[in-house]
């Protein structure tokens, strides 16, 4: 887990975050701090990188900040909590603040180390191609293109389609088109509907059209609202 970091001017303000952190709930363990050292500002840093207290990537800004007689303040919060050490650390007046490194957490499983849960690999991500002709294709031999033109179709022996100037009429040996208007007609020896000289007035030997007013009423016997004239 990758630390926290603020840069207070003085070693009063830093004591008294670290105090506000472990008031807050955080083990004292995952609270550093560290103050100017009379000339060993370099070693101190990088003892506590080596301690895993203070990020590598602040090396330079931690050195320099040291010497100017700042201390330096770090702090590891659980999973969930980060925003509310930062907000923590920077209730007292902070500089460099703004030189530090973006903080890029090194837990590449957070919420599994919190439960306590094993992960699907042990192996680290990888953050870079070893090598940049490295394919899925070459590493089953497999060309990633093909000179053929229907690689498929030679595969399995079967004939393609051959670009021709004249149209397609056929298809797996079976006309494209129908000369035929009424194809499902003649398949099921349907007469089709076609139209006489005058107006259509009957469907499958039914009329289209009746003279009565009310043919359901008629049909069940029932009166209508209106008396017929």
């Amino acid at each position: 887990m990758t630390p926290y970091l603020r840069i207070y001017p003085s070693e009063q303000a830093a004591t008294a975050v670290a105090a506000k952190l472990t008031a807050a709930g955080l083990p004292k363990n995952t609270v550093f701090l560290a103050s100017q050292a009379s000339g060993k500002e370099a070693e101190t840093v990088h003892a506590g990188i080596r301690a895993g207290k203070l990020p590598e990537r602040q090396v330079r800004i931690c050195t320099r900040s040291l010497q100017e007689g700042n201390s330096l303040l770090t702090a590891e919060a659980p999973f969930g909590r980060g925003q509310e050490a930062l907000d923590i650390m920077e209730s007292e007046t902070t500089v460099y603040t703004d030189k530090l490194k973006r903080y890029v957490p090194d837990d590449p499983t957070p919420l599994s180390d919190v439960l306590a849960m094993a992960t699907l690999s042990d192996f680290s991500p990888a953050t870079e191609l070893v090598n940049s002709s490295w394919t899925f294709s070459s590493k089953f031999g497999m060309r990633l293109l093909s000179k053929s033109a229907a690689p498929f179709s030679s595969l399995f022996k079967m004939k393609v389609l051959k670009d021709t100037k004249r149209d397609w009429n056929t298809s797996f040996g079976m006309p494209l088109l129908s000369r035929n208007p009424s194809p499902l007609s003649a398949l099921f020896g349907l007469k089709t509907v076609s139209k006489s000289g005058g107006e259509w007035r009957s469907s499958f030997g039914l009329p289209l059209l009746i003279d009565s007013p009310a043919p359901l009423s008629r049909l069940l016997a029932l009166k209508t609202l209106t008396k017929e004239k």
